[in-house]
């Protein structure tokens, strides 16, 4: 059945002569008809009963015309969600980022996002490095913000920010006055640190407690914000990414290293951006643009 020829039959039943249909359809009246002669012979039916000069729907013809309506309706519709998705106005994108960059610096984009791109239908998670990365290489997410993955994923990684240690404590901790800490400061104190899969655990065990030969306790916590409130309540010091939004005015403070410059490099990771759809391009981009 040619989509063209009920169209055309839509329109002469809906306007009630094939004359105004030629009209709305910018075709010559002989076009219409030899349309509707086609579409007859197809079905093998009269869609029409001539009766003199007035042309009536026969009862095969109204049937017709409402699963025309239908599916035109439905075409009309696939058509637009391909132009939206092609303009990256529309479709699907998956990606997640690890914490803290999740909430401190990606919350106002993704947010922005959303906003201008309605129609997009966005999952945004919040995992580990290593999850993440793995979950790209087998194409459940479209992309992810984490640290460098492993070469053997072989997956492209674009540099966004370096992130620094420090320590995080309470305005009235007396490691509060001084300007830096040193490992030697935290020698007897207890230090809230991620759990081991986490990067900034990694990063800390290589570069702070490898190299410190000062006693002092660890607690393993899996978030960051339990640490913050852990370190509010209790007078201890948690090991944390340097973000302002991590503090407390009046409350809570980080402090960088001293004696050392714990850095790990975040950035984007993804499989090849001939895979990728529009939006996740602009999600993409527009995350570029605040780093």
């Amino acid at each position: 059945m040619d989509l063209r020829a009920l169209k055309t039959f839509e329109a002469c039943v809906r306007l009630g002569h094939f004359q105004k249909a030629a009209e709305e359809l910018q075709y010559a009246p002989s076009t219409v008809t030899l349309q509707i002669q086609r579409l007859e012979a197809d079905l093998g039916v009269s869609l029409f009963v001539r009766d003199g000069k007035r042309v009536i729907v026969s009862e095969a013809g109204r049937w017709l015309h409402q699963e025309a309506l239908i599916l035109l309706n439905s075409i009309g519709s696939m058509r637009q969600t391909v132009s939206d998705i092609a303009a990256g106005d529309g479709g699907t994108v998956r990606f997640a980022a690890i914490e803290p960059i999740a909430s401190q610096r990606l919350a106002t984009v993704v947010a922005d996002f959303c906003t201008g791109h309605p129609k997009v239908k966005l999952t945004m998670e919040v995992s580990g490095s290593k999850s993440i990365a793995e979950r790209v290489r087998a194409g459940e997410l479209d992309f992810g913000i984490c640290s460098v993955p492993s070469a053997a994923f072989l997956l492209e990684f674009e540099p966004l920010i370096e992130e620094k240690l420090g320590v995080m404590m309470r305005a009235d901790h007396p490691l509060a006055n001084q300007n830096d800490i040193a490992a030697s400061d935290l020698a007897g104190l207890t230090v809230f640190v991620k759990e081991p899969t986490c990067i900034y655990r990694e990063l800390w065990v290589r570069t702070v407690r490898e190299t410190s030969k000062h006693p002092f306790s660890c607690i393993e916590v899996g978030s960051f914000f339990v640490i913050q409130q852990m370190v509010k309540e209790a007078f201890s010091v948690g090991i944390v990414p340097i973000y302002g939004g991590l503090e407390m005015e009046g409350s809570l403070v980080i402090r960088p290293f001293a004696d050392m410059n714990p850095i790990v490099a975040l950035g984007i990771v993804y499989k090849n951006k001939g895979f990728l759809g529009k939006a996740s391009l602009l999600l993409m981009e527009a995350i570029r643009a605040v780093h």
